[in-house]
């Protein structure tokens, strides 16, 4: 049976291979890429074998099962064996079983009749037919059988794909997954999670009935909850030992449903570090190292990464001495040793933006107390102009208890003066998202920034540029040194739409040394101009972090027996399943953006991230992909399975197919939809469609 669902599928392996040529050469990788070609071809076979094995049953001719397409007659082997030929087609864009009298074709389906209905007068009957309901036909033939037996064998691909899923699934669980915690590392300034008060730290105890959530869970619960209503979160902080349960209302504004928040990190840098880290700690003495684990800062015990960020803040400005234990191995004994890590010194281009309004207010906060409110404009701080709004948190933060005058421009158009007391700030809210507000923690507000040039500082890199006050940058690229890729990314685009100006400054700071900025400029009359830019340092502004990196936080999900394996595994492949109709119900509803789909080339690096992260992790790659294509060609589209069965059902109910006619221009629809969609997701995944 034709599956042009599988389209999207096989064929990843070969363009992410001819794209990624520097990374396959590598040994390395072959396992990997083996892994991938053998997981996403399985799932594949095992769909077909469904068709194969019950077309067999009821007694159905399978002249051909391949894996591609022999298109023109191109095949890389083949092989037959009694009535079936099986083969490898050199097209690697899915597979198929060939039925006698059946073609998914519409062009090449009245031809496939009449050969079938040729054989039956030439007198070519097995020794045994098998009886249909039309005598006409070949009674080998798949359109002599019943219809329940053609409605079993087109549903026998997806009840295979859904067994494979659940058989899979077990496997990884019988196995063991690491999955991440739902703990918080930081959270999105402007965000859900933000407003409501959540910070570094803090743990989602409980989604909704849910309890001891993954970080999975979290995804899912958002993506697919209900963005109107709103999902409940129970968070814990525990260092104020208390709970509460809040009910935050996703963004959208990403192109799909988020609270804002990013998964747990550890305390011990990654495994696979092999060009350094950024910032201050690239500079530590002795250098750190994969797999070193951080005990304490200053003689200070630190336990999470909470604790790591509240003790750095306090030391934002000074050099710091880290306890560390190393072990260059898994299972090595590890040593102690201290690591001295000087401060990281703000990048900055000398460019002074256009603060925009407030977005949003945090719960509970100073700003919220002081009657501050969203599209209010800070204007000025105890008399000063506001000058640059990334400066303004730092300001504040020095000012930590005092009260401060804050002149507003209110949304009405009036001024108004008010009172505010910064509060002291422990955690991180930093603009790692495109298009996110600069966050003022010290009073609880998230000031848009845009790339609009309100003033230049003199003897600053865009002086020297020739940037002037007025000028708006319009594209902003990141230059490595030597890197021989550029050349091909245009960089990140910024609009009125997507004002990302304080996400290119937290990136800034996390670029090697010597990267340069390539800008497109606009001036005040229009005219664009490209504009490289070398930053600079500013000795009076740090970050905090420092350019620390660490491995996420897991917890080990291991079933304890075959029976537990399986019910976790048929939970999973459940779970999976109705992800995707709810995700389709959003897609359709216009809750998801279309530009999050993946085509062929993400599912691939999806695939090879999965396999890169375990045999496990990649056995639930397995079980998403597989319910996703028993899903997908279950849908009432013709040329899939699920249009077969709706012509099915017709001729059930009314006791006769539909017309040739009806047909042929169904399919020929549905085609050219099947055609459509993989052409924009190729275009996605080749970077032609922009996904914003």
């Amino acid at each position: 049976m034709c599956l042009m669902a599988n389209v999207m599928l096989v064929a990843t392996t070969w363009l992410v291979a001819t794209t990624w040529l520097e990374w396959i050469i590598q040994p390395a990788s072959w396992w990997v890429i083996l892994q991938v070609a053998l997981g996403l071809g399985f799932v594949i076979f095992v769909h077909e074998l469904g068709h194969f094995l019950v077309a067999k049953a009821c007694g159905v001719k399978c002249e051909k099962f391949f894996l591609g397409f022999d298109v023109g007659g191109l095949k890389l082997a083949s092989v037959k064996w009694g009535e079936t030929e099986y083969g490898i087609g050199a097209l690697p864009l899915g597979g198929y079983v060939k039925m006698l009298g059946q073609d998914d074709n519409p062009a090449a389906a009245a031809k496939e009749a009449e050969r079938a209905k040729a054989l039956l007068e030439s007198g070519d009957l097995p020794p045994e037919p098998v009886s249909g309901p039309h005598p006409a036909w070949d009674p080998r033939s798949y359109p002599a059988q019943s219809v329940p037996e053609r409605m079993a064998i087109i549903s026998a691909g997806v009840i295979m794909n859904v067994i494979f899923a659940i058989l899979m699934a077990s496997w990884a669980f019988g196995l063991g997954v690491k999955e991440l915690t739902c703990e918080v590392s930081g959270v999105r300034p402007g965000g859900a999670a933000w407003r409501a008060g959540l910070r570094t730290g803090d743990e989602i105890t409980a989604i909704g009935p849910l309890e001891n959530p993954i970080f999975s869970d979290l995804q899912k619960g958002v993506t697919l909850g209900d963005v109107a209503k709103g999902v409940e979160f129970t968070i814990r902080r525990p260092a104020e030992g208390a709970s509460r349960t809040l009910l935050l209302r996703p963004d959208t504004d990403l192109g799909v449903p988020t609270v804002g928040v990013t998964s747990p990190f550890s305390l011990t840098l990654p495994a696979d570090l092999k060009e350094g880290l950024p910032g201050g700690a690239g500079r530590a003495t002795p250098p750190l190292e994969a797999r070193d684990t951080i005990r304490a800062i200053d003689g200070v015990q630190v336990r999470t990464y909470a604790e790591l960020i509240a003790e750095l803040s306090k030391r934002v400005d000074k050099p710091v001495r880290l306890s560390i234990t190393r072990s260059r191995q898994p299972e090595a004994d590890a040593t102690t040793l201290d690591v001295d890590v000087p401060p990281q010194v703000m990048r900055t281009t000398g460019m002074v933006m256009t603060a925009l309004p407030v977005k949003a207010v945090q719960d509970d906060s100073p700003a919220a107390r002081a009657g501050i409110q969203a599209g209010d404009r800070i204007v000025a701080i105890d008399g000063t102009a506001l000058g640059d709004p990334l400066g303004l948190d730092e300001q504040l933060r020095l000012r930590a208890g005092d009260t401060v005058k804050l002149t507003l421009a209110r949304v009405g158009g009036e001024t108004e003066e008010i009172d505010v007391v910064p509060r002291p700030v422990t955690w991180i809210e930093e603009s790692r998202w495109p298009t996110s507000p600069v966050a003022v923690s010290a009073l609880g507000v998230a000031v848009g920034v845009d790339a609009l040039v309100a003033a230049v500082v003199p003897d600053s890199p865009a002086a020297r540029s020739g940037i002037v006050a007025g000028d708006r940058v319009v594209r902003v690229r990141f230059v490595v040194p030597d890197d021989d890729e550029a050349g091909g990314d245009r960089g990140l685009e910024l609009s009125d739409k997507a004002p990302s100006w304080p996400y290119v400054m937290a990136a800034l700071q996390q670029v090697d040394e010597g990267t340069t900025l390539a800008l497109e400029v606009q001036a005040a009359d229009g005219v664009l101009r490209d504009v490289t830019l070398a930053p600079a340092t500013d000795p009076a502004r740090f970050i905090v972090d420092r350019g620390l990196l660490f491995e996420p936080v897991y917890r080990m999900v291991r079933a304890g027996s075959l029976p537990a394996a399986l019910q976790l595994g048929f939970g999973k492949a459940v779970d999976d399943l109705s992800l995707v109709y709810k995700f389709l119900h959003k897609l359709t509803s216009n809750q998801i953006s279309p530009r999050l789909l993946g085509g062929p080339i993400e599912i691939a690096k999806q695939a090879g991230k999965s396999a890169e992260e375990g045999f496990s992790r990649f056995l639930l790659f397995l079980t998403m992909l597989s319910a996703n294509l028993a899903v997908v060609n279950f849908l009432p589209i013709p040329v899939l399975d699920g249009g077969h069965m709706v012509f099915l059902l017709y001729e059930w109910i009314r006791g006769k197919p539909p017309s040739e006619g009806v047909v042929a221009a169904l399919s020929y629809l549905g085609l050219a939809l099947i055609l459509t969609l993989m052409m924009f997701v190729f275009g996605l995944d080749l970077g032609l469609i922009p996904r914003r």
